[in-house]
């Protein structure tokens, strides 16, 4: 057994344990751990559906720092966004050691979570020097975005459920 596979053994075991602490109703002890009933094996798919979202979350970025006119703390923001998410593509793209794959992910995660976080505070409590934006979820870019950041996130939690495999790990299973 290599040491992906045990630890990922180690993370479904202690993911499994913490579904059963946390949730006590059996109802929802049994929708919650679906994921141990079902499992794909397509991991270049997966992975380009990460990288795929994770390019459309830079490209957004990229385009709103562009196109209007922003705060510096927010063009800032926008310019590490696109950075770090093309990192984490070429992470997972061009990685072989299956670590540097899993720093690829979790970037890709903190850039979908960050970029998530980023549009709901600035239209609910809003950003400084941005009033404007407040209250406005109808906006097509950023809508786009928070779209692509909740898929990148599912696509991620299903890898580290073992719903989902991602390149270069495969999955040894015999039916």
């Amino acid at each position: 057994m290599s040491v992906s596979n045990s630890s990922a053994g180690i993370s479904r075991v202690l993911l499994a344990a913490l579904v059963d602490a946390t949730l006590d109703l059996p109802v929802l002890r049994r929708l919650a751990r679906f994921y141990r009933h079902l499992g794909f094996n397509v991991p270049r798919f997966t992975t380009a559906v990460g990288v795929g979202a994770l390019l459309g979350i830079a490209a957004v970025r990229l385009f709103l720092l562009a196109a209007h006119s922003q705060p510096g703390y927010l063009a800032a923001y926008f310019g590490l966004i696109g950075a770090a998410a093309c990192v984490a593509c070429a992470a997972m793209l061009v990685g072989r050691r299956p670590a540097l794959v899993r720093i690829g992910w979790a970037l890709g995660s903190l850039v979908a979570l960050a970029s998530l976080l980023m549009y709901v505070v600035s239209r609910t409590l809003g950003l400084p020097d941005l009033p404007q934006a407040v209250g406005r979820w109808a906006y097509p870019p950023g809508t786009f975005a928070m779209a692509l950041s909740a898929l990148f996130l599912a696509i991620h939690g299903s890898v580290l459920t073992g719903m989902n495999v991602a390149y270069p790990d495969r999955q040894p299973w015999h039916d």
